[in-house]
């Protein structure tokens, strides 16, 4: 376990470099959609109540500058390759580690694009970039993880991502999919193993969830993807991406399979098997303020998965009209209850419903995840272990 001294010097190196990656001039813009307003208030209410061996992070994450000079995302065009399947499976380098497993505690993450959606983020990685200094300058510390959603097509630049390991999260990665035929068929394989380079240059811990919620075979964003061809098709095309990394030397990124958690049979027909596996997480939110939502839904598909011994992440849930409920209960139950779980990441921002984190009378959300990112079990890799 590092020591207060050591957590507080290797947050002070990672915000210095930030800060001094940026122009002075992007601090705090009045453009910026943080709602500066409620969450600055969130701030000072249990800034008092401080974070255990942080007080100098504090102060320079509240430094923390605006995102915007980074390059513009550009698309991968794809390109045809050969229909056989991937050849043997090289030797991984040891010298690309992949994101590191808490043993008593966990990270927490967000995607931080208040009041936009999924579509906008994909379309300007930057947009959400710009916005992560203003938030983790109000929780007091910087977010260990972030989401980056990106289309299949367009994969994020490792420049994009180097920016983003600047602030100190490490990126989850969201690839959304594509037709699971044309992946069996051989004819992605370009696209695949150019972006497996990529992420393999970029060197650092990643986290790959690529088409999560399979299990909602319904959904049209879904049906299209899995092209007829249902779980089968699904797991094959999983198996066929995850051989093209470890071909490619890729073993700094860490394969996440996240169902949602409203499917049936808690997604096992979906499950790639545990040699193609690094995290199992789920998507689940509070869409009808049900206090017992924890145990009802989240810990039965917990148990479930627990024995392949894989750690375990909440790769999405949100709340809306009882958010300060809501994660206090997830502040308080998951360490005691689901020890298994190693990260959680809010969705800070909109799809069905509007998850963004406010203040309001009555739902003091913003001000809850305060707290949340303030108790050390959730600090890792700037506290705990």
């Amino acid at each position: 376990m590092p020591t207060t001294d050591a957590a507080d010097d290797t947050s002070r190196h990672v915000v210095i470099r930030a800060r001094d990656r940026l122009r002075s001039g992007d601090r705090l813009r009045s453009g910026d959609r943080l709602r500066s307003g409620d969450r600055l208030r969130a701030r000072d209410r249990l800034r008092s109540r401080g974070w255990p061996g942080s007080r100098r992070t504090q102060r320079l994450v509240a430094g923390l500058v605006a995102v915007g000079t980074l390059a513009t995302v550009a698309a991968t065009q794809v390109a045809t390759a050969a229909s056989s399947p991937p050849g043997p499976v090289a030797a991984s380098s040891p010298s690309l580690p992949k994101p590191a497993v808490p043993t008593s505690s966990a990270y927490l993450g967000a995607f931080v694009a208040p009041h936009e959606g999924e579509a906008q983020a994909q379309a300007d990685v930057r947009q959400e970039l710009a916005q992560i200094g203003n938030f983790d300058g109000t929780i007091g510390r910087p977010l260990g993880l972030v989401h980056v959603y990106q289309p299949w097509g367009g994969p994020v630049k490792p420049s994009i991502l180097a920016a983003l390991a600047s602030t100190g999260a490490t990126p989850v990665i969201d690839w959304t999919c594509t037709s699971d035929q044309s992946i069996i068929s051989g004819s992605q394989d370009t696209l695949i193993a150019d972006y497996a380079d990529a992420l393999k240059a970029y060197g650092r811990p990643v986290f790959l969830r690529w088409f999560w919620e399979m299990n909602l075979a319904n959904l049209p964003r879904t049906s299209g993807c899995l092209a007829g061809l249902g779980s089968a098709g699904y797991t094959a095309a999983w198996q066929h991406i995850w051989t093209i990394f470890q071909n490619q030397g890729a073993a700094n990124v860490a394969f996440v399979w996240c169902p949602s958690i409203n499917g049936v049979t808690f997604g096992s027909a979906y499950y790639p098997g545990d040699s193609y596996v690094d995290w199992i997480g789920w998507d689940g939110y509070d869409r009808k303020q049900d206090p017992t939502m924890l145990n009802t839904q989240f810990l039965p598909f917990y148990n479930y998965w627990l024995p392949h011994g894989k750690p375990m992440m909440i790769g999405e849930t949100g709340a809306t009209i009882d958010q300060a409920t809501y994660l206090a209960q997830l502040t308080s139950v998951l360490p005691v209850t689901f020890p298994g779980v190693k990260a959680v990441l809010y969705y800070d921002s909109k799809s069905t419903s509007d998850w963004t984190l406010v203040d309001s009378p009555g739902n003091l959300g913003a001000s809850a995840f305060v707290a949340m990112g303030q108790t050390p079990y959730f600090g890792f890799p700037f506290v705990g272990s």
